[in-house]
């Protein structure tokens, strides 16, 4: 059986917490995959979805991502029909895309392309516009920036899909069928089973693009290489990543502007974690996700993964590129355990966990 992911929604992101029994794997299949399975109505009722398999269970269970880039989990029980060819899944193009969400949402949605990204919208002209100017700027400076750290991205294999939606309500009645009630405390958010990046007309902009661009950042991670969707990600990694893209500029008339200036806010919040911050802090932080899911130390988490990320990415770069390599490497449904992960560190930067420990807080002390 395919094990089913348990969703944790923290303030910013999701956290993706995979239990797998060792050995419960087959080999996938090669090919496309065309899976009849049981509808969501009657109990003749049924869809079809095409695809290539991912993870399969040696029961049959298999995890699909189809050619628009969505990921679907189907148990044996599910699947009524499944035929198979030996033909490589040819993604589908921005226009195809275009098509598929206009069918999809209902009348007043409309489309706007970007270079990169299919924008489906019930917004103003201009308002999109912006948005979509807003992810073509970190789409260059994502690239260029990991170009310039030794790192060759690949380019998105499937259309870049974002939702604007025209205010609050309207979000909230979407995303809470998506992801639940954590949606209530979200201005914006990436599916990564989905694969979309959510939003609305979010009243003043200028304050808010760092959300924007955080959940962008996520989006972008996952489809250039640099992280590969529901393999062992550790939070601190994904969330610092998105923390050190979004730093906002408050100084500039377009909230923002720099990849990899210092965060403000978290800096600020990393201060004040400081003076009560426990000596196992880092270990915590780096050997699972537990921080993240509790409500009074997941600020806490946010901060030091933000700290440490900018620590690593600003006096160890080279070491960085070979972890997140090291990290894109890993396959769906495959988790590290928590000591596979302390090590899997202690061996790429060549340290301690308490070396390495004593060189961020002393460098962080620095930083203004």
């Amino acid at each position: 059986m395919i094990p089913q992911t348990t969703i944790q929604r923290t303030t910013a992101t999701r956290c993706l917490v995979v239990g797998i029994l060792v050995g419960s794997l087959a080999a996938p299949t090669s090919g496309v995959e065309t899976l009849v399975i049981k509808g969501d109505g009657t109990d003749a009722s049924t869809e079809t979805i095409r695809g290539e398999i991912l993870v399969e269970a040696r029961d049959g269970g298999v995890m699909l991502q189809s050619d628009d880039g969505q990921i679907y989990i189907q148990q044996p029980e599910s699947i009524v029909e499944r035929e198979g060819n030996d033909l490589e899944l040819q993604p589908i193009d921005a226009a195809e895309m275009a098509g598929r969400l206009m069918d999809e949402f209902p009348q007043g949605f409309r489309v706007f392309r970007t270079t990169h990204y299919v924008i489906a919208h019930r917004t103003s002209e201009g308002y999109v516009r912006r948005v979509g100017g807003l992810f073509e700027q970190l789409y260059r400076g994502f690239y260029t920036y990991w170009e310039n750290q030794g790192l060759d991205l690949d380019p998105p294999r499937f259309p870049l899909v974002a939702l604007v939606f025209p205010d609050r309500a309207s979000f909230l009645k979407y995303a809470e069928a998506d992801i639940g009630e954590m949606a209530r405390n979200l201005i914006g958010y990436y599916h990564l089973q989905s694969n979309r990046m959510v939003t609305f007309n979010v009243p003043n902009l200028e304050r808010n693009i760092a959300t924007i661009i955080h959940e962008a950042t996520h989006q972008l991670a996952y489809n250039s290489g640099l992280q590969t969707r529901f393999a062992d990600n550790p939070m601190w990694v994904s969330e610092g990543l998105a923390t050190f893209f979004e730093a906002p500029d408050f100084r500039n008339p377009r909230g923002w502007r720099t990849i990899g200036r210092v965060n403000e806010v978290n800096l600020a919040r990393w201060r004040r974690y400081l003076p009560r911050r426990p000596e196992e802090s880092l270990t915590t932080l780096l050997a699972d996700e537990k921080r993240f899911r509790g409500g009074g130390s997941s600020e806490s988490a946010y901060a030091e993964s933000w700290a440490l990320t900018y620590f690593l990415l600003k006096t160890r770069r080279e070491q960085y590129a070979k972890f997140m390599q090291r990290l894109s490497e890993g396959k769906p449904l495959v988790a590290r355990s928590p000591q596979e992960r302390l090590a899997l560190i202690e061996e790429v930067f060549e340290t301690t966990i308490r070396e390495l420990d004593e060189d961020l807080v002393s460098y962080m002390r620095r930083v203004r």
